[in-house]
């Protein structure tokens, strides 16, 4: 076979390019770190970096999801704690009114006491985080969610959803409360009923939450107390038809008991007083306030309406106690939630350095083995430039 010069020629041209092309990827490796810059420098290799990248990239996002919610749930156990000491502040103004030596200039001065405590705990339903977002309005996050409306009531604009995000694979976490599960839904009397005294009682009877001592007994409706004389009652249902009756004894208490409950009356009613029993439904702390400070603010200086008052504060340390046990409920459910992402982001950020290193391994360039790498290929090139330039020399024509 002939070997032309132009044969020669693109041989050598050829080589020099492709000394060229690898001084080239190490030099590029030097100056990146990366062994692996395109698939081409290692098809298998980049396969694998492929996958690892996407499965840390999902670890840092989970990470990322994590660490809002936390931030979202702190801000919220915060706002939880100061209202639970609101409530207890209230809780603790309420027993003093009731402590019977307050005159009606005392009364007042406690309902202004309780007023401001309430916009406080309004100020604290109606918490923001740094996005200027509300913690306590739902799905409704840029609508205030606890107004006054136009009749003085406290009205709640937010909506009862609660929204998610996933911190792990199957694993999602709930990121706030609304505040219709926090402020707005709370259980009426102990549970299971209300009582309440007559507005015209003219005894001093006082009646008090009542419990539940057979609850498969309890039948559920509107119950009526009417005392006869001063120590004969007798209960009546939502028809008037007569469920119970019997002889009022203050030295046991007072329990009146029937179809599954009891409830205490202290004090001396009067003939004619009456009391009543009714189903729980649900209240707001707001409502439960505003009631209240009415109840403080238009207290009567009889003994009748004294006993009234005693009757509604007795009723009013119930609401509180069942606002405080839905706080406290909904306080333990944020501090699980607290927990549980910082024990899948502690796993993630444990899986996400192992999956780093093992991207490293497979990308990061040895730099001393490189670095010999690239002097041995560029003195290569040297020396195949010069050897096509002194063979480029040659021709018979320098010897004539």
């Amino acid at each position: 076979m002939r070997i032309s010069t132009s044969m020669l020629n693109e041989l050598a041209v050829n080589g020099i390019m492709q000394d060229q092309a690898a001084l080239s990827q190490t030099q590029n490796q030097l100056s990146t770190g990366k062994s692996v810059n395109t698939p081409a420098d290692n098809p298998v290799a980049a396969v694998q970096l492929l996958q690892l990248n996407n499965t840390n990239s999902q670890y840092q996002q989970y990470i990322s999801n994590g660490q809002s919610a936390n931030t979202n749930l702190t801000l919220e156990e915060q706002a939880l704690s100061s209202s639970t000491t609101t409530l207890q502040s209230i809780r603790d103004l309420v027993v003093q009114a009731n402590s019977g030596t307050n005159n009606a200039t005392d009364l007042k001065n406690i309902a202004t006491q309780i007023s401001a405590l309430e916009s406080q705990l309004q100020g604290t339903a109606n918490s923001q985080n740094a996005q200027g977002e509300y913690l306590f309005a739902g799905y409704s996050t840029g609508t205030q969610p606890f107004v006054r409306a136009s009749s003085g009531s406290m009205t709640y604009l937010g909506d009862s959803g609660a929204s998610s995000v996933p911190i792990n694979g199957g694993t999602s976490v709930q990121t706030g409360d609304p505040g219709s599960a926090v402020y707005m839904n709370i259980p009426a009397g102990n549970g299971t009923f209300t009582t309440a005294a007559s507005a015209s009682n003219t005894g001093t009877g006082i009646i008090d939450a009542g419990s539940v001592t057979n609850q498969p007994a309890w039948v559920p409706g509107q119950y009526t107390i009417t005392f006869s004389d001063a120590t004969d009652y007798t209960v009546t249902d939502g028809t008037g038809a007569t469920v119970a009756s019997g002889s009022y004894n203050s030295a046991n208490g007072g329990e009146i008991a029937f179809d599954g409950i009891q409830a205490g009356i202290t004090g001396a009613p009067a003939a004619g007083d009456t009391f009543t029993i009714a189903p729980s439904g649900t209240q707001s702390a707001f409502n439960t306030l505003d009631n209240l400070v009415s109840a403080l603010n238009n207290a009567g200086s009889s003994a009748a309406a004294r006993a009234q008052l005693s009757s509604a504060l007795g009723g009013s340390l119930q609401q509180i106690d069942q606002a405080l046990n839905q706080v406290s409920t909904v306080t333990s459910s944020v501090g699980s939630r607290i927990s549980l992402i910082s024990s899948v982001n502690n796993s993630l950020t444990s899986a996400s350095t192992t999956v780093a290193g093992q991207i490293s391994n497979l990308s990061d360039v040895n730099y001393a083995a490189a670095t010999a790498q690239y002097s041995q290929e560029y003195l290569a090139l040297q020396a195949a430039e010069q050897s096509y330039a002194d063979i480029n020399q040659l021709s018979l024509f320098k010897y004539l």
